[in-house]
């Protein structure tokens, strides 16, 4: 393994001894151009879809829609969705959708959602970023590299890039507590103090981590920090971190909006976020959600895909260095927080996005002391990971070319084209792997991840028709009446991207709501979704209604996996 003390206070700026010179293959990621390169990676990796997809339900819908009523309303203090006030996480998210859509000069006509993404893609940068200086800080310049790299392209991440949520930007946070409690735990007991600027970093970090998703960031470092302490009988060491002056600090930046919005709410605030929503989620299957513990295992090689490759081929190598202190660290901050999150019965592929960077870490350190000779490849565990991974890669391939004609009904030349770059991945990494050559493998795989990503986000989602109900509606409606229109009524379909698409204003309801409002109301829009129709009618003979069809949208409803078709009505003149 890489020695740790050659990244640790040291004249070459954090290069390893041996590598201070610049000389060899690998001088460019031993410099400090290697966090330029991480950057352009993620870039590459995240950027494709972040303008054209459309939004996403229904989470991504929730957050933005809540944000921009924020925006309209002027009130920075409560959140609200619609009618009724969205409790259930901190505002810290909201703010920064906020910031970063007023900085864009406001929302963009072809796609309000993406100003709000803005966050979500810092988030993500951010992310790779800090893993990067905590793998050069601690287990040297190319594992660091290689864990950064591992992060980026992993499918979780770029999905959690490109949506207007907490993830990325919680991940971002989470990261920066904990470089600096390995800052604090890493060095011998003699270690001088922490600097100023790393215990204030970490403790600010925890009370915007707060405010982005409540007490996960606290759960995340107080369970690593403890089987660290309990590993070392000591406690000593958290003194480095200033613990009553940052406590106070991080109150500082996360009590005041706790306190108005339980003001300002009158309780209901704690009621929702702590009890209806946490609470519910640790008694039982939230939203459809549960799954037995063990699910986000089973998940794992697709969730990291395509660095799961390395990710379970380094099990043998964590297993031989498991008294190592840095891979003791990496596995505190994983083992601890995993078990919780599989014994919580709701469980989302995003909850353990947190513990990620360590697994890259620790992948990555594996991959960089290269243990991985030829004959390696024979051994039963690198074969059947490896088998394992490329069987994933065969299937996810074929679910991008199953998935446009679920939706549209017929097959897309992107998603094919995607597929077959995801294939080429696949056969490529499985190939170095079997010879025995892992870091040409790890070269092409994740320099691949670019062209497959972009493949599938950029091209062939925004692509498809039939999930992108909302905005067709949307076009459907500028086509029909481009000077204009009356309030909007949807029956039969209430979908929150319907209310990113088509403006706050937007009503649900049944198909009588719908006649009732073209009755009382000029220049109204009724949109009736099939089953619906029958009521809307007898609505409309009843209160003798003359009415025109603009035109209809047939799609694909996902979030609940059923097909729609929603025919837009106005009334006539009488």
């Amino acid at each position: 393994m890489t020695d740790m003390s050659s990244e640790t206070d040291i004249s070459s700026g954090g290069i390893p001894a041996e590598a201070a010179g610049g000389a060899g293959p690998h001088w460019l990621i031993r410099s400090p151009v290697a966090y330029a390169l991480i950057l352009l990676l993620g870039l590459a990796l995240y950027l494709p879809g972040q303008r054209t997809i459309p939004a996403i339900d229904r989470d991504e819908a929730r957050f933005a829609q809540a944000t921009r009523q924020m925006r309209e309303s002027g009130d920075y203090v409560d959140i609200r969705l619609g009618n009724e006030a969205r409790l259930k996480k901190p505002v810290g998210i909201y703010w920064l959708q906020a910031a970063a859509t007023k900085l864009m000069g406001g929302e963009n006509f072809a796609n309000p959602v993406w100003t709000y993404r803005l966050p979500s893609l810092l988030g993500a940068l951010g992310a790779i970023l800090v893993t990067l200086a905590i793998g050069r800080r601690w287990l040297g310049a190319e594992a660091g590299f290689a864990a950064a790299a591992m992060l980026a392209a992993s499918l979780l991440l770029g999905v959690e890039s490109r949506q207007a949520k907490t993830d990325a930007v919680l991940l971002l946070t989470v990261l920066a507590g904990m470089a600096g409690l390995a800052e604090a735990w890493m060095p011998d007991p003699g270690a001088r103090p922490l600097s100023r600027a790393r215990w204030i970093t970490f403790w600010v970090a925890i009370g915007i981590g707060i405010l982005i998703k409540g007490p996960i960031i606290l759960m995340v470092i107080t369970l690593t920090a403890a089987i660290l302490a309990i590993r070392d009988r000591s406690l000593g060491w958290l003194l480095r971190l200033r613990p009553w002056r940052g406590i106070a600090l991080a109150l500082a930046i996360a009590l005041p909006w706790l306190i108005a919005i339980t003001i300002s709410s009158h309780g209901a605030f704690i009621t929702q976020s702590l009890g209806n929503d946490m609470a519910a989620k640790l008694a039982g299957a939230k939203e459809s959600h549960g799954a037995p513990p063990g699910a986000y295992l089973a998940m794992f090689p697709v969730t990291f895909w395509p660095g799961s490759l390395f990710a379970l081929l380094a099990l043998p190598w964590i297993w031989r260095n498991r008294r190592d202190r840095a891979v003791i660290f990496c596995l505190a901050w994983i083992i601890p927080s995993w078990l919780v999150f599989e014994a919580v019965p709701t469980k989302l592929p995003h909850y353990v996005l947190p513990l990620f960077p360590a697994i890259a870490l620790l992948a990555g350190t594996a991959l960089s002391d290269r243990l991985a000779g030829p004959a390696a490849q024979r051994r039963w565990w690198p074969c059947s990971a490896t088998i394992l991974w490329a069987l994933i890669g065969l299937a996810m391939g074929a679910v991008v070319i199953a998935a446009a004609p679920l939706g549209d009904g017929r097959p897309s030349i992107r998603g094919i084209l995607a597929a077959l770059a995801i294939w080429a991945i696949t056969a490529g990494g499985t190939w170095f792997v079997w010879r025995g050559e892992r870091r040409r493998a790890a070269v092409l795989v994740l320099t691949s991840a670019i062209v497959a990503w972009g493949i599938t986000f950029g091209a062939a989602i925004p692509a498809l028709d039939a999930p992108w109900i909302a905005p067709r509606l949307k076009a459907a409606l500028f086509e029909k009446l481009p000077a204009g229109h009356g309030p909007v009524l949807i029956a039969g379909y209430s979908e929150p991207s319907a209310l990113i698409a088509l403006g706050t204003d937007t009503q649900f309801g049944s198909g009588g709501d719908a006649a009732r409002l073209l009755a009382g109301t000029d220049n109204a829009v009724a949109i009736v979704s099939a089953d619906q129709a029958d009521a809307f009618l007898v609505g409309v003979a009843d209160a003798h209604l003359t009415i025109e069809p603009l035109g209809s949208v047939a799609g694909f409803n996902y979030a609940k996996g059923k097909r729609v078709t929603l025919t837009l009505y106005r009334r006539t003149a009488q």
